[in-house]
């Protein structure tokens, strides 16, 4: 039931922010409303019973955040 209402909630803020972000002015809070959601998801997913091997989901996490931090930070936001 508690991975149900995460995934509810996770899916809800990734709306919100794909709203958020068909303007420049609300795009960075509907980064971070995506970026929640995301996080909600996968702990959702960690939470679940039939996850055999958590090490495919924690070697994602690694390869996204060495990949995607020096990506955020070398490409500007929008005006």
């Amino acid at each position: 039931m508690i991975i149900t209402i995460s995934y509810f909630i996770a899916s809800t803020l990734f709306l919100f922010g794909l709203k958020d972000l068909t303007h420049p002015n609300t795009a960075r809070r509907g980064t971070s409303l995506a970026a929640l959601g995301m996080l909600i998801a996968v702990f959702g997913t960690l939470l679940h019973h039939e996850i055999v091997d958590y090490k495919w989901i924690i070697a994602g996490l690694v390869i996204g955040t060495v990949i995607g931090i020096p990506m955020g930070l070398k490409i500007p936001m929008t005006k």
